[in-house]
């Protein structure tokens, strides 16, 4: 670690131009770059399928404890599906990663979330179960960069860390710059969400060509990154 980062307990992710080579430093813009992807497509699946979520299961988890106390059979069953679409895809996205050798597991899963937005593009009625299983696959893709652990959609949790290190700061308590990176995860997710609710306003033919062109670029930027587990 830096002497920056020793000095003020910087995250890794804020010091990596002073520490890392270039690649590494494209790790932590990939992983930005997938989750202004889960964003996008999540924006894209509330727009067109009734307000569900694709990659936002805490959401859809309160969804459905809503539906089942309304008596709301219909929709209490397709969000049971949709949260188990989404924990299939991640199993599938682990194994791929666990099976692959390190430096192609992030590519490949990149390269076949491409193809199931365009599956779901290209077949309408299986764009709900095609998104959710691609937003599930998207998750699995990367866990670390280098010593870093990295959370993709889970942005509760980032906006806690958030909190608390704002708070902490504010008291005048020991604490890291965390937060920061945490909230530069926030501000990208919800980049996507912007962009994906203007595309499926404006241009919606587009959208998930769109989201699988960029996750295919994705792919390739995953392929000079180092530090990706």
């Amino acid at each position: 670690m830096c002497l920056t980062c020793q000095l003020f307990r910087l995250p890794i992710p804020l010091c990596v131009t002073s520490l890392a080579p270039s690649t590494t430093r494209v790790a932590f813009g990939l992983v930005l770059g997938i989750v202004v992807l889960a964003g996008f497509v999540d924006a894209y699946s509330f727009a067109q399928f009734q307000e569900m979520f694709v990659s936002f299961m805490s959401g859809n988890t309160t969804s459905l404890g809503v539906a089942v106390a309304r008596q709301q059979t219909a929709h209490a069953h397709l969000l049971a599906l949709v949260i188990g679409w989404f924990v299939g895809g991640v199993v599938l996205g682990t194994l791929l990663h666990n099976l692959l050798p390190t430096r192609w597991a992030a590519p490949a899963l990149l390269a076949l979330v491409a193809a199931l937005l365009l599956l779901a593009h290209q077949y309408p009625a299986l764009g709900l179960a095609g998104l959710t299983l691609a937003m599930g696959m998207l998750n699995a893709s990367v866990h670390q960069v280098g010593d870093v652990a990295v959370s993709l959609t889970f942005f509760t949790g980032s906006l806690v860390k958030v909190g608390t290190g704002l708070g902490n700061l504010l008291s005048g308590r020991p604490a890291s710059w965390e937060w920061l990176w945490q909230l530069g995860l926030w501000a990208s997710f919800l980049g996507g969400a912007l962009a994906g609710g203007a595309t499926v306003l404006h241009y919606p033919g587009v959208a998930l060509p769109g989201a699988a062109g960029f996750s295919a670029a994705l792919a390739l930027l995953a392929l000079v990154a180092r530090g990706l587990r």
